[in-house]
C-alpha cells in the first residue's frame, strides 16, 4: 500500500496562471472604469454646487417676494376686521329688511299689473288705445339715475 503524503496534489487545486492574470487584468480594468468615473463626477461638482447656489438664491428671493404678500394680506385682513365686526350684529335686521323690501316690491308690482288691466278695460279705453297709436294703456317705471 501507498503511503499517503502530507502533500495535497497540485492537479486542480493551483488555478492556471493566465486565468489569474485574466481576472487581474479584469478587475484593473474595472478599477480604471470607476476611477473615471469618479473623476468626471468631480469634475462635475463644481457646476452642480453652483447650479444648486443659484437655485437657492432664486428660492430665497421668492420666499423673501411671497413674505411681504404675506405682511399685506395680514395687514389688510386686520383692517377689514372692524368694519366686519361692526356690521356683523346688524345683517340679520339687514337680510329681513331686504326681503321685506323684496315682498313689499312684489305687491307693488302685482298692485300696479292689476289697476293696469282695469284701466285697459273701462269704456273709453280703446279710445284713448287709438289715440296713443293702438298701444295698451302701461305704467312705465321710471328708471334708476346713474350715480
Amino acid at each position: 500500500m501507498a503511503k499517503s503524503s502530507r502533500v495535497p496534489s497540485a492537479v486542480g487545486a493551483i488555478p492556471v496562471v493566465g486565468d489569474l492574470v485574466k481576472r487581474a487584468e479584469g478587475q484593473a480594468q474595472w478599477a480604471q472604469e470607476v476611477f473615471e468615473q469618479n473623476a468626471r463626477m468631480l469634475s462635475q461638482l463644481p457646476a452642480t454646487m453652483k447650479a444648486l447656489n443659484d437655485s437657492l438664491e432664486r428660492f430665497n428671493q421668492t420666499v423673501g417676494r411671497l413674505d411681504s404678500v404675506v405682511t399685506r394680506i395680514e395687514d389688510t385682513a386686520a383692517q377689514l376686521l372692524t368694519p366686519l365686526e361692526q356690521v356683523a350684529p346688524n345683517l340679520d335686521r339687514m337680510v329681513a329688511v331686504a326681503t321685506d323690501t323684496q315682498k313689499q316690491v312684489a305687491l307693488l308690482t302685482s298692485t300696479i299689473d292689476r289697476l293696469t288691466s282695469l284701466l285697459n278695460e273701462l269704456p273709453g279705453a280703446s279710445f284713448v288705445r287709438r289715440l296713443t297709436g293702438g298701444r295698451p294703456l302701461v305704467i312705465e317705471p321710471e328708471e334708476p339715475s346713474a350715480p
